[in-house]
């Protein structure tokens, strides 16, 4: 058993007086408000409600721009990466024809050393060939 001492006394009978009037408060203040007090409360609460809403709708309306924003810079990526992707590859089929160009050239330089075999004309028209494809070329590329 605990030892009782005056201070237990008086503070018992206190916290249940605390607790009685924050019970009756509540009631006593609600009777205590006028109706124009209550009528300019329902008006605040109604006002704020309104309020609420219009920034709701601002809010998503907002995030709605942003989200087509988004799309349209996805987009527009994705377009770009195509574009990009379409240039590589014709670059490296650009490559591919100067690479088979230039191992014509030489085989026709190398024959050409070789010296006289009776087809210079020959030799002649596919030199000629050759450097208007290497023309043809050079102006593609230049153009892209």
């Amino acid at each position: 058993m605990a030892v009782v001492t005056g201070q237990e006394d008086v503070v018992k009978p206190m916290k249940r007086s605390v607790v009685l009037v924050s019970l009756i408060l509540p009631v006593l203040m609600t009777g205590c408000a006028s109706h124009t007090d209550v009528y300019a409360l329902r008006a605040d609460t109604s006002a704020l409600v309104y309020q609420s809403s219009v920034r709701q709708q601002t809010v998503a309306a907002r995030v709605q721009q942003l989200r087509d924003r988004v799309a349209q810079f996805e987009q527009s990526q994705a377009e770009t990466r195509r574009g990009v992707a379409q240039a590589a590859a014709t670059l490296e089929a650009l490559r591919v024809q100067l690479q088979r160009m230039q191992g014509d050239i030489q085989e026709v330089d190398h024959l050409a050393q070789r010296g006289p075999t009776g087809s210079e004309e020959v030799s002649a028209t596919q030199l000629a060939d050759f450097e208007t494809r290497l023309l043809d070329l050079e102006q593609r590329v230049s153009s892209q």
